[in-house]
């Protein structure tokens, strides 16, 4: 991503929007790729933009598996544990179709499929050797420094140098370590946080997602060594038919965070994961799960957990990542939770426009940020990069016209 980040300029809206406070009227001066000024007075005279809607910091997805962007979805659930999910998913069709698409269009198009939802920074789960050759030509920032183990059980994929390695690293650089846990019901997968935490890899830098095996015990130990974890109902459900004790996480403060899986068994984008997850929670305990706590857990519950110290909300001296969203009248933060991807109005990555209406082409042009003409759910829209390139190209490895639900861009 091009670095224009010694660019100062000014955004303002109907309202700035924090998990714990919301201002209506105010100024953000952005300057070297930072908020530099939050201010309710004039702020200076710079170049300016009244982006008209609610400003909320960009959204973070928990996780993802950018290179397993494609679609349809692959499975026959229920399954026991995520491997013969695994083995139905790599003797697929369209497993096939997708290995004739480079990998470096498969992250792309895992990046603009977070970017046209609003998600500034996603946490993308796989070895650093696959990913790191694609982190400086995405549209979003995916997280880069982190730990990782792909599971716990003897049949876990050999992520990193293992849970106590690993777990190690994360407290030295003070990272997140990332791994999938309690995925399944075996008698290896239901005791996943007691093996966790006899060898060394549980406490306040541990990600744990998914959880759906999780007993009060295991989630009491959570919280105790304060791990967070990633709730993914879409995929939960479609895989297993069941999802973690959400209500329990909540009640006990466990810091939850909610992520779309990749979208071979996951939902559409995070928007629609906000949804779902909603929807099933009150499937679920026959109670709303509130806004305030479903956009908690696509901000500040996230950079908390992946220790993104300067993200997760709208503060001085936090990096630019801003969403602006349209306002759908009620709240501002069910404007958030609720919307659609027509409904994205513009994204604001590291200082820097990359995604919005045709409205917001003279501040492109003003700041010097090349961009494409797209039509994306119908409504007209700008982005950095080569989307329809992209898409054309994917077209043309596969031999056919690809199209997906969670990328609606004519093309």
């Amino acid at each position: 991503m091009k670095d224009f980040s010694m660019k100062k300029w000014v955004i303002s809206g109907m309202a700035i929007l924090n998990p714990d406070k919301t201002t209506e009227k105010v100024n953000i001066l952005i300057e070297n790729g930072r908020i530099s000024t939050v201010s309710n007075k004039d702020v200076g005279n710079h170049l300016s933009c009244n982006a008209g809607g609610i400003i909320s910091a960009g959204l973070i997805n928990a996780h993802d598996h950018l290179l397993g962007t494609y679609y349809p979805k692959v499975g026959n659930g229920p399954y026991e544990n995520w491997l013969p999910w695994d083995n139905d998913l790599k003797s697929a069709p369209v497993y096939q179709e997708r290995q004739q698409i480079e990998n470096r269009d498969l992250y792309l198009l895992g990046a603009y499929r977070n970017l046209i939802s609003g998600v500034t920074t996603v946490s993308d789960h796989i070895p650093h050797f696959v990913a790191q050759p694609y982190y400086d030509i995405l549209p979003v920032k995916a997280i880069r420094e982190y730990a990782l183990a792909h599971s716990i059980t003897s049949f876990a994929l050999a992520w990193g140098d293992g849970i106590e390695a690993e777990y190690k690293k994360a407290v030295k650089d003070d990272i997140p370590f990332i791994t999938h846990i309690a995925e399944g019901f075996d008698h290896e997968t239901v005791r996943d946080i007691s093996t966790l935490d006899r060898q060394g890899g549980l406490g306040d830098h541990s990600v744990l997602i998914h959880g759906i095996a999780f007993s009060e015990s295991d989630m009491d130990l959570i919280k105790k060594r304060n791990a967070s974890v990633v709730w993914c109902g879409d995929s939960n459900m479609f895989m297993f038919n069941k999802t973690t004790n959400i209500k329990m996480l909540l009640d006990k403060k466990i810091n939850v965070c909610i992520g779309t899986d990749s979208p071979m068994s996951g939902g559409e984008n995070l928007l629609y994961e906000m949804q779902f997850d909603r929807k099933l929670f009150k499937k679920l305990y026959a109670e709303e799960l509130s806004d305030e706590l479903i956009y908690k857990m696509v901000t500040v519950n996230p950079a908390k957990a992946f220790r993104l110290y300067d993200s997760g909300d709208i503060r001085e001296g936090n990096i630019a990542d801003l969403v602006v969203v349209k306002d759908r009248g009620g709240s501002y933060i069910n404007s958030v939770v609720s919307a659609g991807l027509k409904d994205i109005m513009l994204v604001v990555i590291n200082g820097m426009p990359t995604y919005g209406d045709v409205e917001y082409a003279s501040l492109f042009d003003s700041l010097g940020v090349k961009y494409q003409n797209v039509v994306v759910a119908g409504k007209e829209k700008i982005i950095i990069g080569d989307l329809k390139g992209l898409l054309r190209r994917i077209s043309r490895a596969v031999g056919f016209k690809k199209e997906y639900p969670f990328m609606p861009v004519d093309f």
